[in-house]
């Protein structure tokens, strides 16, 4: 009996996390759906240096700011910062802020790319690894946690996918694909989760985009539209 009980609570739960969210959101219209935005670097971590005034901690908080403001006109959308002034907060203070969030939560890490020479441009997006093996093999309770975990890694490229459509207008035929990358900011968390390269530093003409008022909104209204396509 005691394992007809779990099978048939394991059973109900794979009902409720797989209910189509048309449905979802009609039983909870009054929810809001929570972003998490996360400027990469601050404080005393600069990040990649784009001029010679300027570093990436810097061009994150801008991007950060803009994309606040443009969601705050969305009655419908909760937004979170991880940071909201030039101070430094470490991988587990990003990483406890997105563990606390609800679930169908959206977590976007912006950074600015470098490396590769001068002659690497365009954006990338990163989402989590599916290559972390489980931790447990066994009970109700490994399943459930792996079955959280698919979720959370399927909404993340369902995003990603979203997010790459609209980011070919702002860099038109210059995206580098979408990566499954373990990456410290996402590991093992259980909403859906991003990080968004928006240019290189070291290319000239990604450099001048990066730095231009009018790209930065392209890059937000991107960035806009495809949360809201998500949810």
């Amino acid at each position: 009996m005691g394992t007809l009980m779990k099978t048939i609570t394991l059973l109900t739960i794979l009902v409720i996390l797989f209910t189509p969210s048309s449905l979802l959101t009609a039983q909870s219209s009054q929810t809001k759906r929570l972003v998490i935005i996360d400027a990469a670097h601050g404080g005393a971590d600069g990040g990649v240096i784009v001029t010679d005034k300027v570093r990436e901690k810097q061009v994150t908080l801008a991007l950060s700011q803009l994309l606040q403001k443009g969601l705050a006109k969305d009655p419908d959308i909760q937004v979170k910062m991880t940071r909201t002034s030039d101070k430094a907060v470490s991988i587990n203070e990003r990483r406890k802020i997105a563990r606390a969030a609800p679930a169908g939560a959206l977590f976007i890490s912006l950074h600015v790319n470098a490396g590769f020479g001068k002659n690497a441009t365009g954006y990338e997006i990163y989402f989590p690894g599916f290559k972390t093996a489980p931790e447990d093999k066994g009970g109700s309770k490994a399943i459930l946690k792996d079955m959280v975990k698919n979720k959370s890694l399927n909404d993340s490229v369902r995003f990603a996918q979203i997010l790459q459509r609209n980011m070919e207008k702002v860099f038109p035929r210059k995206g580098r694909g979408l990566r499954d990358a373990p990456m410290a900011a996402l590991n093992d968390l259980t909403l859906a989760a991003v990080v968004l390269e928006v240019g290189f530093a070291t290319n000239a003409d990604d450099r001048k985009k990066v730095m231009d008022e009018k790209t930065r909104q392209a890059i937000v209204e991107a960035l806009s539209k495809s949360i809201r396509e998500f949810f």
